[in-house]
């Protein structure tokens, strides 16, 4: 992920309109940039609108291409699915699907702003939407400039000293020194010594997780990494005498 979440608080707050008009819960991801919403509550006034609706929903400013459908939808999912939101609808537009245009946010006073957040992963791009355009400065900014991930941490190992913490909860830091993939598509990453040396620290992404880590990092990120020194988040356990953290969200692994 390329973004200082701090300083995306400071921005959307800063160029905030009207601020979120609705709030209700992501039934279905339909795409990278499209959700389904239950209504649960109108927060401001706003005919037409009322709890217990159904609306289909569509990011303003956000896209991706085809290629990238299956990333994005994963990246999508993995923030919003099943989740509140709180909606600031665009009405006088509409998309070409006929959904509605908002701009969604994961708080209900408009400060994390979900179509600038997925902006900041490489499959999405900024797209103006002609009338709708009350945020194009910030979404814009966010699609350009990249940042550095922040990954807060209970405690800090580094890759030689986690094997004596098995059962905690911790970071663990250390250069790549190999990768490997298994027939099924597990991803491994293994910092310190390369596999299969036992004094290796290694850091496995199950086959049905590495959607969600392309759809952050880029297709077939592990390639690229070697030498490059990453921190991970996790339960340090051992398999086969081997310490590992076993990762399921790409919140949880930082990538200089």
């Amino acid at each position: 992920m390329r973004i200082v979440f701090a300083f995306l608080v400071a921005c959307v707050s800063f160029f905030s309109f009207a601020g979120p008009q609705l709030a209700g819960r992501v039934e279905r991801v339909m795409d990278g940039t499209a959700i389904a919403v239950r209504i649960e509550n109108v927060l401001a006034p706003l005919s037409g609108f009322s709890s217990g609706n159904l609306l289909q929903v569509r990011y303003v400013g956000v896209g991706f291409s085809k290629a990238d459908a299956e990333k994005a939808y994963a990246l999508n999912s993995l923030l919003v699915g099943g989740k509140q939101v709180f909606l600031e609808l665009e009405e006088k537009v509409h998309s070409e699907d006929g959904s509605l245009l908002a701009y969604a946010f994961l708080d209900g006073e408009g400060w994390l702003m979900v179509n600038a957040i997925l902006l900041t992963a490489p499959v999405f791009s900024f797209v103006p939407t002609p009338g709708a355009n009350r945020y194009d400065s910030i979404l814009a900014y966010f699609d350009r400039v990249p940042s550095t991930s922040i990954l807060v941490c209970p405690v800090l190992y580094s890759w030689s000293e986690a094997g004596k913490h098995v059962g905690e909860r911790a970071c663990v830091e250390g250069p790549v020194a190999s990768v490997g993939t298994s027939r099924g598509g597990d991803v491994f990453i293994n910092l310190g010594k390369p596999y299969p040396d036992p004094n290796r620290f290694t850091l496995f992404i199950p086959a049905r997780h590495v959607g969600k880590f392309e759809a952050m990092f880029g297709s077939r990120f592990w390639t690229n990494l070697l030498g490059r020194t990453l921190r991970a988040l996790g339960d340090i356990r051992l398999y086969q005498g081997v310490p590992e953290i076993e990762l399921s969200d790409p919140l949880n692994l930082s990538i200089p």
